[in-house]
């Protein structure tokens, strides 16, 4: 198999997965390190990726957060200590990707714990849809389907800025000025 990348041994990958997760300030899933780690350097497969981290599970590099659910996992600080002394060996354009990777993870971790979807049956074709937005807003609907609860919650998710920013502009646009401009009112 032809590599492409600067990361191309075990060890080099193991040094890129420290030296990312130094960048976290949370517990993550092995899918987000996974985006962070694949979106820096082309010379090593997932597979290869999977091995090397869950190696550093065993040897105390990396910990699993304790918790129910999705397992996540955060650096230890004996990784921490790895990372930093070993820093130096990965080339400088991977560190450089490797800090933006990890910031567009934790942004995109962010924006999505911030987002809150329920749907609450009142009765029979009534549902209530809430989407929010934390302590920025949120919105109450009645609807009459699961289908269209799950697209409300679906467009939500994708869109809630683009959201914000249409009510908003609806409710701070002054009504009456217009109704007073157009003569056919």
């Amino acid at each position: 198999m032809v590599r492409y990348g600067f990361i191309r041994t075990k060890e080099d990958i193991k040094f890129l997965v420290l030296y990312s997760m130094g960048f976290l300030d949370f517990p993550v899933s092995f899918e987000s390190v996974v985006d962070i780690c694949t979106w820096c350097d082309d010379g090593f497969s997932y597979f290869e990726l999977q091995e090397a981290f869950y190696e550093m599970v065993e040897t105390g590099h990396i910990e699993r957060a304790p918790g129910e659910g999705e397992p996540l996992y955060r650096i230890t600080a004996m990784g921490r200590e790895t990372a930093e002394l070993f820093e130096t060996s990965l080339p400088y354009t991977v560190r450089e990707s490797a800090q933006a990777s990890a910031l567009r993870v934790v942004r995109a971790l962010r924006r999505d714990a911030a987002i809150s979807t329920s749907v609450e049956p009142c009765a029979d074709n009534d549902l209530v849809v809430e989407l929010g937005l934390e302590e920025v807003f949120s919105i109450r609907m009645h609807v009459v389907s699961r289908a269209q609860a799950s697209l409300l919650e679906r467009r939500f998710r994708k869109n809630a800025e683009k959201i914000y920013h249409v009510l908003l502009d609806a409710l701070t646009q002054n009504y009456e000025e217009e109704k007073e401009d157009d003569p056919a009112l």
